[in-house]
């Protein structure tokens, strides 16, 4: 209950930032409750995803929908009261049919008060969102939401008023990020619309406009207070845009890390702040301090804007004091910009000792590649990812590849465990702890776009201490700034980049050649056999593109032979399976064989051997996430002309039923 108050608190406070009347919105949820769906939300703790939203009914109960095939019906309330149990108490082992049924498009949504739909489910949604559009109810917000972390199929562009919502691993670890992310959404999505509705979510206006001053392109404006902020807002119903800050030296950029944005949040003089969540209508805002700036040799700051998906309707880049009030203003005109993917929107320079902000507002058909080329760094994108998707997905990359680790340290021969298992308790800098010989180590993740900052090795160093920690790490996605590299060397933290990591993985993803003059022999067994954990193993013939032509391209535990004779299965024992391949009898419609395993429970380490000819073995261990319970083992394929068997990292959630869907076939149960 503790998790639900600290959710409560706050989402009291995110209504507060918004300055959102939370009692002008009403919430709907829906649930599809399909049988194969109630089995998958039970096993990933789909009840923890509603306890943590249960916060959304502190205004009143929240009315919740069961989806069944094209029908819909009414289920019990759900408030903060019922919310430990209600998967249990409303969902499972009820009949949903013997309910109250409803017209989803026309019974519920008979006022224009502001209603935001969670829709949990895992179709394609089509035929939905056409229904949707020929409402023209702009205040229903639907959130689709992928109960199976698979993204949700739809035909075409959604509208505006539709969010899908991704989110690999619906957990308890995963879902502090989808609350956030389904609230985000619907709160950008009614502040950039202009909703005739008395209970709209708008942004209360606390900056001071009255002394602003519009300037137009190429105005050089003095500029009076070393300590201000510049405010970039635009509107746009497309793909999200991204501005950035560079720092300059006699206009050249000396060094990556002197750009400012989203996935590198300061530089010198200057912080990066997503506007998204505050009382303002800049989208992102930067604390300069130009004092510091030209402290430094700096003389420039450019400020420019990616617009992956075209212009934005409408964009403006402002400056304010410290105490919001604006200086000047200035709205570039979006009609010159609409062939373009960058723009150089101002610049603040020095100019015989006195600060000036210059208005630009030139435009470039390249993105931020073409910026940096012309400022001295020929290619940005080696340090940074300028791609606007950064913004959304940030957080839950940091989660996914948190995952992506665990599993990577386990396959290396690790005990891997979490530092705590309260998300809103301190980690102190440590977020794994591998244990190798005795010996434990301290682990800080980086999913980081950006050059990794000298911070990230001051702050595993000190947390190992909080936990016996002998040895300190730091793994992240991208490379190390010069100081990091430095420190981590004389304090002896080991270091991953990009392309260490790379190479670790690269190396786990193994590949042997085979002969298909010789028989292969394959068997999976369950290490420690012991636990009688029931394993299978099932091979899917699949063409070019990776789809099967038919049922009987599937060999499983019902369907232990092909046709052809090129694959049989043989049930061992419930922790040991046996599958012998001829890859000559192969028929000519496939072309290569994806081996599956699967578990009946989580986080099993499993072992695959391969005989592929006069006593040569090759062994591949293998062990899925702590959510997971099928795996991809391998595929056999041509490669160069060669046939080889090569290893694969992916895992999913569903058993056979769902690696029948990966390739193309539909087991009915």
């Amino acid at each position: 209950m503790s998790s639900v108050r600290n959710y409560r608190a706050s989402y009291q406070s995110y209504l507060t930032r918004q300055d959102v009347d939370g009692a002008k919105i009403k919430y709907i949820f829906i649930i599809n409750t399909m049988e194969s769906l109630q089995r998958y939300m039970k096993r990933n703790n789909m009840q923890t995803v509603f306890n943590k939203f249960s916060p959304l009914s502190m205004y009143g109960d929240i009315q919740v929908l069961a989806q069944l095939g094209g029908e819909f019906y009414r289920l019990p309330a759900f408030n903060e009261k019922s919310a430990p149990k209600y998967m249990k108490n409303s969902i499972y082992g009820q009949d949903a049919s013997a309910n109250e049924r409803v017209d989803l498009f026309s019974d519920l949504f008979h006022t224009s008060e502001l209603t935001h739909i969670i829709w949990f489910t895992d179709e394609e949604i089509t035929p939905y969102v056409t229904v949707i559009q020929s409402m023209h109810a702009p205040h229903l917000f639907w959130n689709f939401v992928s109960i199976k972390g698979y993204p949700l199929r739809c035909a075409g562009t959604p509208p505006k008023n539709i969010n899908l919502t991704h989110a690999p691993k619906i957990s308890s670890l995963a879902t502090s990020v989808l609350y956030r992310k389904v609230l985000n959404r619907f709160s950008q999505y009614v502040n950039k619309t202009d909703l005739p509705l008395s209970g709209r979510v708008r942004i209360s206006r606390t900056e001071d406009l009255s002394g602003s001053v519009s300037i137009i392109k190429g105005a050089k404006v003095p500029v009076e207070q070393m300590n201000i902020k510049i405010g970039v807002g635009w509107k746009t119903f497309g793909e999200e845009c991204l501005s950035t800050a560079m720092l300059l030296t006699s206009d050249k950029l000396l060094d990556a890390e002197n750009i400012t944005f989203f996935g590198n949040k300061s530089t010198i003089g200057m912080t990066h702040i997503d506007s998204r969540e505050l009382p303002t209508e800049d989208m992102e805002q930067y604390m300069i301090n130009l004092s510091a700036i030209e402290q430094a040799s700096q003389d420039k700051v450019l400020f420019t804007l990616v617009m992956p998906g075209g212009a934005p309707e409408q964009l403006y880049i402002r400056m304010l004091t410290y105490d919001n009030r604006e200086i000047l203003r200035y709205s570039i005109d979006m009609s010159v910009c609409q062939e373009n993917t960058a723009l150089e929107l101002c610049a603040l320079y020095m100019y015989k000792g006195q600060w000036r902000f210059h208005a630009i507002g030139n435009g470039y058909n390249a993105g931020m590649e073409k910026i940096g080329a012309q400022y001295g760094i020929s290619d940005l994108t080696e340090s940074y990812d300028f791609t606007p998707g950064i913004i959304e997905d940030i957080a839950l990359d940091g989660r996914s590849f948190e995952y992506h680790m665990q599993d990577l340290f386990t396959k290396l021969g690790y005990e891997v465990e979490m530092p705590t298992s309260d998300p809103y308790a301190p980690d102190y800098g440590v977020d794994l702890i591998i244990t190798k010989a005795g010996i434990r180590t301290a682990v800080q993740l980086k999913c980081f776009n950006n050059v990794v900052p000298i911070k990230a090795i001051q702050e595993v160093y000190a947390g190992a201490q909080m936990y016996d920690c002998t040895r300190y790490m730091v793994v992240a996605t991208n490379y190390f700034s010069r100081a990091a590299l430095q420190m981590a060397e004389q304090l002896q933290v080991e270091i991953w980049d990009k392309t260490q990591l790379k190479k670790i993985e690269d190396r786990l993803r193994s590949r042997i050649g085979v002969s298909p003059d010789h028989e292969l022999k394959l068997k999976l067994s369950k290490q420690e056999a012991e636990d009688e954990i029931d394993i299978d193993i099932s091979a899917f013939l699949v063409d070019e593109h990776d789809r099967c032509l038919s049922d009987d391209d599937l060999v499983f535990y019902n369907q232990p032979e092909h046709a052809s004779g090129c694959i049989r299965l043989i049930n061992d024992t419930t922790w040991e399976k046996l599958m012998y391949l001829n890859l000559s009898l192969l028929p000519d419609h496939c072309q290569r064989i994806i081996i599956i395993g699967s578990l009946d429970a989580y986080k099993q380490r499993v072992e695959l051997i391969i005989d592929n000819e006069l006593d040569l073995y090759h062994t591949f261990e293998y062990m899925p996430s702590a959510v997971c319970d099928t795996l991809v083992l391998g595929q056999f394929r041509k490669i160069d002309g060669e046939w080889a068997f090569t290893t694969s990292d992916k895992y999913f959630v569903g058993g056979l039923e769902e690696a029948c869907k990966m390739y193309g076939l539909a087991i009915e149960e």
